[in-house]
């Protein structure tokens, strides 16, 4: 009887464990999903206070890990989700660009406490157009998979009006670049005054 009492007493801690662990897994998975989302809300914290290469440090740091939540849908047939995460690796693209533009003119894009400088001066504008870029193509496609789901009678909650908000952040984003080529291009073709000979 001893025997039996100790062998249930070993099947109960192995439960126990089975169960502590699948836990853990749990929570561990979900605050791996939190992690981004926690790392865009410093960033608007920061692009409030006016740091910009804070928030562009913090929105960056969130971008692998939307990056990875587009593979991993990518290998199910789940396409309401795959939507959701498009469009938020879409606004990760847009919040990087939109900070590195709103950052000091001729001034390397610089972070408060490690004095890291993310981006020099001189690149500055071309990383901020390379973000656009990213942003630009995920938005087509992610715009193609809404009509493609909306055609299907899939219901999207409010990912429409997100996505709307989103093309409208970019817009604005696309405007000023063109603004900063358009003064780039004066620029350059402006004749150079000569210096007076004495």
């Amino acid at each position: 009887s001893n025997n039996s009492s100790s062998n249930n007493n070993n099947t109960t801690s192995g439960e126990k464990k089975s169960k502590n662990n699948k836990n853990h897994h749990q929570y561990a998975t979900w605050a791996q999903g939190q992690l981004p989302r926690a790392l865009l809300g410093i960033g608007d914290v920061l692009m409030f206070l006016n740091q910009q290469a804070d928030a562009a440090d913090a929105y960056s740091r969130a971008l692998p890990y939307r990056e990875d939540v587009k593979q991993l849908l990518h290998q199910k047939d789940k396409l309401a989700e795959l939507l959701c995460a498009r469009r938020r690796l879409t606004e990760v693209n847009v919040l990087i660009s939109e900070a590195l533009l709103s950052c000091p003119e001729g001034q390397d894009v610089v972070t408060t406490e490690t004095e890291d400088v993310l981006v020099k001066a001189s690149d500055r504008v071309d990383y901020a157009r390379g973000y656009y870029d990213k942003a630009r193509d995920d938005l087509q496609e992610t715009v193609l998979l809404l009509g493609r789901l909306a055609s299907a009678g899939v219901d999207v909650g409010d990912e429409k009006e997100d996505i709307c908000h989103l093309a409208t952040l970019l817009m604005g984003i696309g405007n000023t670049l063109a603004d900063l080529g358009d003064d780039e291009t004066n620029n350059s073709t402006q004749p150079k005054k000569k210096a007076k000979t004495k």
